[in-house]
């Protein structure tokens, strides 16, 4: 996490609660050298009042008026700086911008993704399927100097499914052959079919075709990295993960200043290989919490892009949108926030000892009033979810949930029964053995988050669930990230709440998040179901995008129909700019914002 907890677990969805969960090419055999790789053109993207062009490759006329050329952006703070390891939007948005892959994704000019040619310059696909060929381009340096090679690519990809280092994303490359037995501790690392060819060119073999490779390829978790710079540090005892100063760069910027919990600085990389069309000279980041800070930051011309989580702005920005102080983009995001429940058997049903029953679990589900939570937390502007996958992605050309109706839409009476909902549950009850009726039976919600929204959230899936199924709900604060986190992975919850944002344009980024063992499991409360996995294992190989369509849908069916996870809503970016910022893109999938084209316009 695009997880979210991939692409990746989400500041973009999480003004929610507690945790940011948390990217997509597409090419065919013997993909000419001319031709950039597309991603999911679904019609999709961006829709609203504005949209700032993405190819800024020819500066605007600035008259001969020299502007700074600096962009200021929010930043929630980064848990680390490893390309192979981030798994939240904010480190997607930093990292994409100060590192490169294979490609890079803009918006056109109608809001939709293009994915263009990056650190490789072509790539070819084996007749059967298995083999990518990829020619990277010459002349791309580190910010050291070093050039980047194929060695780079490969030390990453091995990297990524190394046992020792357990990535969370490591699910994304075991398809690779050799890949998924090393991982699992039972082969070599020689044993995975990622070659080195020469200094600009490497391969990959996979077990099977898998339809989706390409997207992933292009994924932040499959980043070259400098192998040499990270031995080097960690046999000196050294903060890798997160000291900056330990790092190179090969993206269009480098991280040159750091202030932990406060500020990041990023300049331009004058070793990129594409630095000329670089117009920005930095970029500032800055941690703010509260969105009334924020939105007296954008209106005083401080902050240049934000995206909201109060949507009580959108009236009131209204009429600088309309005299053109400011551009409003208005996404529908590859996004889904829902609710966490512990079913990992070590918790034995989290502390109310339920969690592990389907009808529990499916009866809180079907307790909250979707449209009535959007409607008051938002404003009614995301879209409810009565399913996982959200609208706008696509298997093959078409259009997932065109062809799958949202599952949760089907127990429509049972929704607004109160009876039926108490006594589904208590059913559950009797199956796990805990005595008594419903108001004998107490979930525990927790977070770490301390805000008036936070709070009003909590207390409000509270009062649906004891007003409608009869049960009392316990609500706990941690007083930060960290003791949160270690009591998550000590199972002390029934529920939470989190977001994922899709990592490319494929329904398996979001159904393979539930997999059992999946790196990922332990972030989405350990649902394990052996139909499920066939279902899915047979669909990540399945040629046949009808038919893979199909599988997906079984699969989606047998997770809400369990409850394995509660959706609450898909959703819609609503984002805000100065109009001064020209050539910003909102990639549909990726880092929140590509600023790397972004020229500062006189004003």
């Amino acid at each position: 996490m695009r997880k979210n907890t991939c692409k990746r677990l989400l500041s973009l969805l999480l003004a929610l609660l507690m945790i940011m969960a948390l990217a997509a090419c597409g090419g065919g055999n013997d993909t000419p050298a001319t031709q950039a790789p597309q991603s999911g053109d679904n019609g999709g993207g961006n829709t609203g009042d504005n949209n700032t062009p993405a190819d800024n490759n020819t500066p605007a006329d600035n008259g001969g008026e020299e502007v700074e050329q600096v962009l200021n952006l929010r930043l929630n703070d980064l848990n680390l700086l490893d390309v192979n390891d981030a798994r939240n939007a904010n480190e997607f948005l930093v990292l994409t911008a100060v590192q490169e892959g294979l490609f890079r994704t803009f918006t056109d000019e109608n809001g939709n993704d293009v994915t263009e040619y990056a650190g490789c310059t072509s790539y070819d696909v084996s007749d059967d399927g298995l083999t990518y060929t990829f020619h990277l381009r010459e002349g791309c340096e580190w910010s050291d100097g070093v050039p980047v090679t194929a060695q780079n690519y490969v030390d990453s990809w091995l990297r990524l499914v190394d046992p020792n280092e357990a990535f969370s994303y490591a699910f994304l490359a075991t398809g690779i052959a050799g890949a998924e037995a090393y991982y699992n501790g039972e082969g070599s690392v020689d044993d995975v079919q990622v070659k080195y060819i020469d200094d600009l060119t490497f391969s990959c073999t996979l077990a099977d075709p898998d339809p989706a490779f390409i997207k992933k390829a292009g994924f932040l978790a499959f980043y070259p990295i400098r192998k040499d710079l990270i031995d080097a540090a960690v046999a000196a005892g050294q903060d890798w993960t997160n000291d900056y100063t330990l790092h190179v760069w090969n993206g269009p910027f480098i991280i040159s200043d750091r202030v932990r919990e406060n500020s990041m600085t990023l300049t331009k990389n004058e070793h990129y290989w594409d630095k000329d069309n670089i117009s920005l000279t930095q970029v500032n980041l800055r941690v703010v919490d509260e969105a009334a800070t924020v939105a007296q930051l954008v209106e005083s011309q401080q902050m240049d892009v934000v995206t909201l989580t109060d949507m009580e702005y959108v009236d009131k920005w209204e009429p600088l949108v309309e005299n053109g102080t400011l551009g409003h983009i208005t996404q529908s995001a590859p996004s889904v926030t829902y609710l966490v429940v512990d079913q990992h058997p070590a918790a034995n049903g989290g502390p109310s000892g339920l969690m592990l029953n389907e009808k529990c679990r499916l009866a809180m589900s079907l307790a909250f009033d979707r449209e009535e939570f959007n409607d008051m937390f938002y404003s009614g502007y995301n879209t409810v979810a009565y399913s996982l996958i959200p609208f706008n992605i696509v298997v093959g050309d078409t259009e997932y949930r065109s062809k799958v109706p949202e599952q949760l839409k089907n127990y429509e009476d049972m929704m607004n029964d109160p009876a039926q909902l108490r006594a589904l549950f208590e059913e559950g009850m009797v199956e796990c053995g805990v005595s008594g009726n419903a108001e004998d039976a107490e979930l525990l919600v927790f977070t770490s988050s301390s805000t008036v929204a936070v709070a009003n959230q909590l207390e409000w899936f509270k009062q649906q669930l004891e007003s409608k199924i009869g049960c009392k709900v316990k609500i706990e604060t941690y007083p930060d990230t960290s003791t949160w986190v270690t009591a998550r992975n000590e199972y002390k919850y029934d529920f939470y709440s989190m977001g994922w944002n899709g990592d490319f344009n494929d329904p398996i980024t979001f159904l393979e998040l539930f997999v059992t063992d999946n790196g990922y499991a332990k972030f989405m409360g350990g649902f394990s179901d052996p139909e499920y996995d066939a279902l899915i294992a047979e669909a990540k190989t399945c040629q046949d995008d009808a038919k893979r369509l199909e599988l997906y849908g079984q699969a989606e069916t047998i997770l809400m129909e369990k409850g394995g996870v509660i959706p609450l809503y898909f959703t819609t970016n609503q984002m805000y700019y100065q109009s001064y910022v020209s050539g910003l893109s909102t990639p549909m999938f990726g880092a929140e914002y590509e600023f790397s084209r972004v020229k500062i316009l006189p004003h």
